[in-house]
């Protein structure tokens, strides 16, 4: 019997398995990185000179996403997380932030201007297709904010929903909208950004080249990824999606859809990273290349072991850890 497997009789009435019963990598804690607290300074420090309000929980993401990472690799990733913390609080900032990512100058919104800043410190460093892959995955986050909101909520700088409102439902059996060419229809609207694996490269200083990003298992390794991610993000969010039932404190039906996804997608995470190698060596990269591109797997394990560590501490989920 695997992992993911619910232990019971069919059709038994139980509590959701917890999580740390599903997956084995939930039974020891979440390394965080040692100069967490020099990088919730620096975040901090530099949200408010954009004109940000700081967000702490971001800089405890980065800093367990990238606990094993140079101290400025997780001070590059709490500061964009910071900033797309707030962009989810004004969607609208969407557009003109593609603008400014086209070669175009911000206007005086601090969310144009924090990106400015944070697009001229990586973008040069990285690729014409990598810019192009970020950018496609900007338009297509806004593009899925489109389906889900109305018009008047995407001005720049208008909250499209209060923190934590439910996202609006989509009609019973339209399928979720693919966050990029070849992603499955899973649910990628204003609570998730799938670009935030773009910018694994630029802040760990690499670039996954293009044969490698493009294969199937680099794919699955990213989708899985992704898909905790959002699912983590969701719960907290009070958006868990099971059938057409959204995530409610009483809902165990789909709380329990929800561990399910999660524990399942884990696994499938953990197969597709095991193919790495194979696709290196298959590409023949060389050591250096190899050792980057692994690099960048392992921050697609440890983003999701992130996400989940932050949705064990919200206290709505401290129950299943």
């Amino acid at each position: 019997m695997t992992r993911t497997e619910v232990h019971g009789p069919p059709h038994a009435v139980s509590p959701p398995a917890r999580l740390t019963e599903r997956l084995a990598a939930l039974a020891m804690p979440c390394p965080v990185h040692p100069s967490i607290h020099l990088v919730e300074a620096a975040a901090a420090d530099w949200a408010r000179a954009a004109g940000l309000d700081p967000d702490p929980a971001a800089s405890r993401l980065a800093g367990r996403a990238f606990a094993r990472c140079e101290t400025g690799a997780v001070t590059s990733l709490a500061r964009w997380l910071t900033w797309m913390s707030r962009l989810r609080q004004a969607p609208g900032a969407l557009t003109p932030v593609l603008a400014v990512a086209a070669g175009g100058e911000p206007g005086p919104a601090p969310l144009e201007r924090a990106f400015s800043g944070l697009w001229a410190a990586c973008a040069p460093r990285m690729s014409g297709a990598w810019r192009e892959r970020f950018t496609a995955g900007l338009a297509a986050q806004r593009e899925a904010i489109l389906l889900r909101e109305p018009p008047a909520a995407l001005s720049p700088g208008t909250p499209a929903n209060s923190p934590g409102a439910p996202a609006k439902p989509r009609p019973a059996g339209t399928p979720a909208k693919p966050c990029s060419p070849g992603t499955p229809a899973e649910p990628c609207g204003d609570a998730f950004g799938r670009y935030l694996f773009d910018l694994v490269e630029p802040c760990l200083g690499m670039e996954v080249p293009a044969p490698v990003w493009r294969s199937p298992q680099w794919r699955a390794l990213v989708e899985a990824s992704g898909d905790v991610a959002a699912r983590c993000e969701e719960a907290v969010a009070g958006r868990g999606h099971a059938g057409t039932i959204f995530l409610e404190r009483s809902n165990r039906e789909a709380e329990e859809w929800i561990i399910d996804r999660v524990a399942t997608r884990m696994e499938e995470l953990w197969t597709a990273a095991r193919a790495i190698p194979a696709l290196t060596e298959r590409h023949d990269l060389g050591f250096t290349a190899s050792r980057e591109v692994t690099r960048v797997a392992c921050a697609f394990l440890t983003i999701p072991r992130a996400y989940l560590e932050w949705l064990l501490e919200t206290p709505r989920y401290r129950h299943l850890g």
